[in-house]
């Protein structure tokens, strides 16, 4: 049973690295995109999260920017992990013609009231995020907001409903270091 659970996070280790190949993180130094998934699935771990969840926290980006489609990670990982991936990413319908602050609205709102692997999945993603954020703004300080769309003002807005939509997971330690992350930013 334990070389299967290995192989589940392999190959959404594989599916990652495939889809997001020659993808950058945002910002100036040219990270490699596969180190967010992975820093998700690691946190998930850390946190003694399920398998499934790990592997659906690897893929959570990959509906929306990459290539890959729902049937496909239907047909390698099946509906579990896929309704995972689904409920832990923005809206997707439309997403191109959606606003920023329509997308975000929805995912605030989605969050608040989504099962817990969800809020496991969005919590871990958006630590990694932020931690990103603040390794940035502590070398840049202000030109950070500058790399984004929306500046501070709404990064803040985002990041602070974001704490309150993932309050089920009070007393978690991910969700706390995001806390305490989000305060130490914007606070």
């Amino acid at each position: 049973m334990e070389l299967n659970k290995n192989k589940l996070i392999a190959d959404a280790i594989k599916v990652t690295a495939k889809a997001h190949k020659g993808g950058t993180r945002k910002g100036g130094d040219e990270i490699p995109y596969i180190i967010h998934p992975v820093e998700v699935a690691i946190t998930l771990q850390k946190n003694e999260i399920s398998d499934e969840v790990i592997a659906a926290g690897l893929l959570h980006d990959t509906l929306e920017d990459t290539h890959l489609k729902v049937e496909d990670l239907t047909d390698i990982f099946g509906k579990k992990i896929t309704e995972l991936v689904i409920g832990a990413s923005e809206e997707l319908d439309n997403r191109e013609n959606t606003s920023w602050e329509q997308r975000k609205q929805y995912t605030i709102k989605h969050l608040k009231n989504a099962d817990l692997e969800i809020k496991y999945i969005a919590c871990a993603d958006k630590l990694s995020n932020i931690r990103s954020m603040i390794r940035d703004y502590d070398r840049i300080r202000d030109e950070l907001w500058e790399r984004f769309n929306r500046g501070y003002d709404k990064q803040k807005w985002y990041y602070e409903n974001l704490v309150n939509s993932l309050e089920d997971l009070k007393g978690i330690d991910m969700y706390e270091q995001f806390k305490a992350a989000v305060n130490y930013l914007f606070g």
